[in-house]
């Protein structure tokens, strides 16, 4: 599939999406997804559903949004109030559909968001409010942590 096709494909998945404010940043991979992505780990695959993807073992396996909070919650992250870029912090939107997780993003330091597409690519885009309305549901817990002050801290 080529780029032009794969952005028409993007609007069709996210109606708000459009094509001047989203941009591929890393290609297609199998050896990562959303959450993971979100957690800071690009080595793993992250999930519920499937044996042998990773989850920790202090949150529920499930799919109910409780289940991705517990997650991040252990990484250190605290519900939050919104999507806004707050210096000495970064944060993750988590979206849901009917009571189940179905997507998670970070934001980058420039304040705009990064999101996993599945198998697909890594992509930068506005806001946790471009992806809203579409395949993911809607983005409706955002949770912050300190930034780490190492060398080793998550990066873009």
């Amino acid at each position: 599939m080529d780029t032009s096709d794969f952005r028409r494909t993007l609007i069709e998945l996210f109606p708000r999406l459009s094509v001047e404010t989203a941009k591929i940043v890393a290609p297609t991979s199998k050896q990562y997804n959303c959450v993971a992505y979100a957690a800071g780990d690009v080595g793993q695959w992250w999930g519920t559903e499937v044996a042998g993807d990773y989850w920790p073992d202090h949150a529920s396996r499930t799919r109910r949004l409780e289940s991705l909070i517990e997650v991040f919650t252990s990484l250190g992250f605290q519900r939050c109030q919104d999507s806004s870029l707050e210096s000495g912090y970064e944060k993750v939107v988590l979206y849901e559909e009917q009571g189940e997780w179905t997507h998670a993003a970070r934001q980058t330091s420039t304040g705009r968001w990064r999101s996993k597409l599945g198998e697909g690519p890594l992509i930068e885009h506005l806001s946790p409010e471009s992806l809203s309305g579409g395949a993911y549901g809607e983005p409706t817990v955002y949770m912050r942590r300190p930034a780490p002050l190492t060398a080793g801290a998550m990066t873009d």
